[in-house]
């Protein structure tokens, strides 16, 4: 019997939490004759009563754990420290708020038994507005145009995946992970299943516009080196513009076409001096080789915790 571990990242969802807990055991009964079902809730620092939610049902359920980071790390590096710090045999990554469907999990399972090593959600629709929707579906498209390497467009990280994938995302040294950006790396045979995501079950999402701007910065700098290449691609254009202004010079007194050079050197050299940063901050975070999160020990419930 293989060990399938189920990975959830809360972070105060006290409304979701014990509803998903239902579903989930609800699933369990469906496949228990092929997998032995493990449960790890990585808690995210929450502030209301997800932590004490965690706690009971960890104590009624032998086969739900929790880890309790000491404080709010994020979405990415919260799953990062999961899939570190849990074992087994098939992985499958879910939000506990409803909208990536339990039921769904059989469907992965089934893919994975006829072979496939990646199985994910592929969100053809979402209950959202339609701005933000159309905006997403846009950002996604450009990032697949401009990454360095394969981007699957409509995938997020609903997915399972077989511990051999697992070990390859891990081996990526990024303090800045980007799981998504990962199970399209790594290669491996994998399969889409569309759904359209539901509305959150109950309560309100902490995902808000600050959020996704900053994810999507994110997503740039993980998967394309476009920023450190646009002063390239600048450059032919920059030195037309340098032979026109000589010209202009040679045939005029007037310094307009001087000063306008010269503001838009600055511009250029501004330009690049910007992504360079950015891009050797990461490197130097990167260097440092921190962990992603960290644990409070007395707090958490885990194989490795107890």
């Amino acid at each position: 019997m293989k060990q399938l571990s189920v990975i959830c990242p809360v972070y105060n969802e006290e409304e979701c939490t014990p509803l998903f807990i239902d579903k989930i055991k609800i699933l369990e009964k469906k496949i228990s004759e092929k997998y032995k079902l493990n449960i790890f809730f990585c808690n995210n620092s929450s502030t209301d009563n997800t932590l004490n939610i965690l706690k009971k049902n960890s104590e009624i359920h032998s086969n739900i754990f929790y880890f309790t980071l000491s404080k709010n790390f994020g979405y990415q590096n919260s799953l990062k420290f999961a899939l570190k710090n849990t074992d087994g045999d098939v992985f499958i990554i879910i939000d506990v708020d409803g909208e990536d469907p339990v039921e769904m999990i059989t469907d992965f399972l089934d893919k994975y038994e006829s072979g496939y090593d990646i199985v994910y959600g592929e969100r053809v629709d979402r209950v959202e507005n339609f701005l933000i929707k159309n905006l997403r579906k846009v950002f996604y498209r450009v990032l697949k145009f401009f990454s360095d390497d394969e981007i699957i467009l409509d995938m997020a990280e609903f997915s399972l995946f077989t511990d051999e994938v697992k070990l390859a995302i891990l081996d990526e040294n990024n303090s800045f992970p980007f799981i998504r950006s990962s199970l399209s790396r790594v290669g491996f045979n994998k399969i889409a299943i569309p759904y359209s995501r539901k509305k959150r079950m109950v309560g309100k999402t902490n995902y808000n516009f600050f959020s996704m701007l900053k994810f999507a910065i994110a997503g740039i700098l993980s998967s394309t080196t476009l920023p450190l290449r646009i002063p390239i691609y600048i450059f032919p254009l920059w030195l037309m513009y340098l032979f026109y202004i000589v010209k202009n010079l040679l045939t005029s007194d007037s310094l307009d076409a001087l000063t306008s050079f010269v503001l838009v050197s600055i511009t250029f050299i501004l330009l690049i001096l910007i992504f360079s940063a950015i891009y050797l901050a990461r490197i130097y975070k990167n260097n440092l080789n921190r962990s992603s999160a960290y644990v409070i020990k007395n707090k958490s419930k885990i194989k490795n915790y107890e």
